[in-house]
């Protein structure tokens, strides 16, 4: 019986030793990383240039699928649906927590369902508009006569709680139309077909310099180093601020050891100056955290974007 015993004590040792040290050589075959709206937004555009830094430390391929649809709650679903090994992950963001909340039977719970692996950048929401055919400033929006037409990267985006917070703080004719991403919002803006669009500035920044958007207002607390010149909503609507950040997510039960390792890796990563100075130029605040810090904000923000959606009085369309 004894025998027996420390044989089947040696057998359990043995196996929490190989998934030890399975986890610990992470990843030995290819990640997928969803971004859970359509190629060209702010989650794409960071979720590659990070993709591009792991592939080349971890010697694996680790590709970006594009999940677009109601307002990011598609990717996600798809990632609560996979394995929880740490070979399918999710980029994105608050709307994680912010979408479900539209919605009276919510698709899943971002707390109970997911778990954070490692937080990578913040920004503000910024409005902009077509300079041949929107408003030019933030009187000019509050004081229209005419309805605006603002597209979003979705119902329930940060973009979109930002812009219909704003319509019940005094800009009334706002009126929204969601995309399946921001990239495509900003073609119908320059195109014309719409006089607005409020995203994430990242999505935007690029277009904003060359002139061919113009920006009205961003939704910090503060003006931001990469866009002196434009005032922040709170100047002409005192109290407003709606930051939003990004980050890397996982289904709930990934090993803690899989999630501490992205996150170390991803830290090794965003060491690099070159890697540094161009997320800043393209619009984010580069940050890096452990996914206990993540989901412990991610716990925090839930009561943050649950008030807001009330305020907004936002709802799926």
């Amino acid at each position: 019986m004894k025998k027996f015993i420390i044989s089947g004590i040696i057998g359990i040792g043995a196996l929490c030793f190989c998934t030890a040290f399975a986890q610990t050589n992470f990843p030995d075959k290819p990640v997928k990383v969803i971004v859970p709206f359509a190629p060209g937004g702010s989650f794409d555009i960071i979720a590659r240039d990070l993709s591009t830094k792991l592939s080349a430390l971890w010697g694996q391929p680790v590709f970006i699928d594009n999940r677009a649809g109601a307002g990011g709650n598609v990717g996600a679903q798809a990632v609560i649906a996979s394995p929880a090994d740490g070979y399918t992950l999710l980029f994105w963001g608050d709307g994680v927590l912010a979408n479900p909340l539209l919605y009276q039977k919510p698709p899943f719970d971002a707390i109970k369902d997911i778990s954070g692996v490692a937080l990578v950048a913040t920004t503000p929401q910024v409005l902009v508009s077509n300079p041949k055919n929107g408003p030019h400033t933030m009187l000019e929006l509050l004081n229209a006569k005419q309805p605006l037409n603002y597209g979003t990267a979705g119902n329930g985006t940060p973009g979109h709680l930002s812009a219909e917070l704003l319509k019940r703080q005094g800009a009334s004719q706002l009126s929204h139309i969601p995309y399946k991403g921001g990239s495509q919002a900003l073609t119908d803006l320059m195109g014309g077909q719409i006089q607005l669009v409020s995203t994430g500035l990242p999505a935007c920044i690029a277009y904003i310099k060359s002139g061919r958007i113009e920006a009205i207002a961003v939704t910090s607390r503060n003006r931001i180093k990469s866009l002196p010149n434009t005032p922040t909503v709170a100047e002409s609507i005192p109290g407003f601020e709606v930051d939003t950040w990004f980050g890397f997510m996982a289904p709930k039960g990934t090993p803690d050891a899989v999630r501490n390792k992205i996150s170390k890796d991803l830290r090794h990563v965003m060491a690099d100056p070159a890697l540094q100075t161009k997320l800043i130029d393209g619009g984010f605040v580069p940050t890096i955290s452990t996914p206990s810090e993540l989901d412990s904000k991610m716990l925090r923000d839930l009561a943050f974007w649950r008030a807001l959606v009330a305020k907004s009085g936002a709802q799926a369309e």
